[in-house]
């Protein structure tokens, strides 16, 4: 069995240690338990969202700090990199490009909307940016969401600030997105999975619009879906709600009713999306898995407030990620994806100055990358937990230990022990009548594979 420690002081980072089985089927104290026997969901994946601001930083990188940024994001455990599959992106603009932009404009009069379609500004910086990702992931799948149709779509005429999609473009909207995804895959991006809209209740000062759940289940049941069709686009996924976790079952439930007289929820959607930004709400994720057993549930965004150089929160935000993506696998999450994969020391660019932290950020002056804690301590699930695997249940003598445990695909076992406390912790890892012994340091995280 190999074990790997980090700690929140960053005096180790992915310490290497052997520990070994003895065959003790006797009772102890303060044990760990990892149940083989009953596998629960299934696992997509883990990454980041690949944005035109991560594009951009990437672009200013000397190369030799471009092939690390793609190594630590994409490379094997073996080569110290945390082997993402699974990435989020932005149809047309978000907060984290460089300014508003859409993939059409309004059409004159006999024309139709797709007569000025392009994905021309994607091209310059975002599709780039992509393969190069893809360079070290082929198998690399994509998750995209749009912030907002175009302004003459919307009701307030607008990208930012909310408003509403004017039900005469409903047609036109779907027809844009299913060509978009149609784009980016002739292109070689493969958009496998497609959520209707980021944050349909947030009326931001940057790219939003909100839905109702009506309006979010009746645009993709009668006009996102029969668009991707047309674009023979059937196999695309289709994913609900992509906002806070606190309103995911609620959400979901009534997007359900909307569509009971066509089949409920799922005829028409692959699963749901949520992000963290309202607190734990594990449990929500845990009712939704049981609540929907066939929806495919992901974390699709979720970071730190920006605290660059501000070193005594660094330890925090670390545990903040391990402790999000323990509750939320263990509740029924099928993936988790970070928010932008790469920022600047400013922590953007961001068209309206919602600068946030990345585990990864690059200070423009010194050349200099910089890997925040967060990186490691999500490497401890992303690195070993394997597209494929079977989460397994856990209990523990106590819940100052949060534990997550995997069996992956090649028949190896992953379980990832968090300690957020100020105390040092000894414990007894059991697998049916195996155990070892392990020590698990105060503010640490450890991950081991047998």
């Amino acid at each position: 069995m190999r074990s790997y420690m980090t700690t929140g002081d960053g005096q180790l980072s992915f310490a290497e240690e052997t520990l070994r089985w003895r065959h003790d089927d006797s009772s102890e104290e303060r044990q760990i338990v990892c149940y083989s026997d009953a596998p629960q969901q299934r696992v997509i994946g883990f990454g980041a969202a690949l944005t035109e601001a991560s594009a951009w930083v990437f672009a200013q990188m000397p190369a030799t700090l471009q092939d690390e940024v793609l190594v630590r994001c994409f490379g094997p455990a073996s080569l110290g990199g945390n082997a993402y599959t699974l990435c989020r992106t932005h149809l047309q603009s978000c907060d984290f490009a460089r300014g508003n932009y859409a993939y059409v404009s309004r059409p004159r009069r006999g024309q139709d909307v797709l007569d000025t379609f392009t994905i021309e500004r994607d091209r310059s910086l975002l599709i780039p940016f992509i393969r190069c990702c893809q360079a070290l992931a082929p198998e690399l799948s994509l998750v995209a969401a749009p912030w907002s149709p175009p302004a003459f779509m919307k009701t307030n005429r607008s990208m930012n600030h909310g408003g509403k999609l004017r039900a005469r473009y409903a047609d036109a909207w779907a027809r844009v997105l299913a060509r978009a995804v149609a784009a980016w895959r002739a292109e070689g991006i493969p958009i496998e999975r497609l959520a209707v809209q980021n944050e349909p209740m947030a009326t931001q000062t940057w790219d939003s619009c909100v839905y109702t759940a009506q309006e979010e289940a009746h645009f993709a049941a009668y006009h996102l879906k029969p668009a991707l069709v047309a674009e023979g686009l059937d196999d695309v996924k289709l994913l609900a709600w992509d906002h806070n976790k606190e309103r995911l079952v609620s959400r979901m439930h009534d997007m359900d009713n909307a569509l009971a007289a066509d089949g409920g929820l799922t005829a028409s959607y692959a699963g749901a999306a949520f992000h963290w930004y309202t607190g734990d709400h594990s449990d929500a994720v845990r009712l939704a898995r049981t609540l929907y057993p066939a929806c495919e549930l992901i974390h699709t965004e979720g970071c730190a407030a920006f605290s660059a150089g501000k070193g005594q929160t660094a330890a925090t935000d670390a545990e903040h990620y391990a402790h999000d993506m323990i509750g939320d696998l263990n509740a029924g999450a099928n993936g988790y994806i970070d928010w932008n994969i790469l920022l600047d020391e400013q922590g953007g660019p961001n068209h309206v100055g919602n600068f946030c932290d990345a585990p990864l950020m690059y200070d423009r002056a010194s050349e200099r990358l910089i890997v925040n804690r967060s990186f490691d301590y999500i490497g401890h699930i992303t690195r070993f937990v394997q597209p494929g695997a079977r989460i397994l249940p856990t209990s523990s003598h106590t819940d100052w230990l949060e534990t997550l445990c995997a069996l992956n695909p090649d028949g190896t076992h992953t379980l990832v022990i968090l300690n957020r406390t100020a105390r040092n912790r000894r414990s007894t890892v059991r697998d049916g009548a195996r155990t070892t012994q392990i020590a698990t340091p105060a503010h640490s995280i450890q991950t081991l594979i047998w």
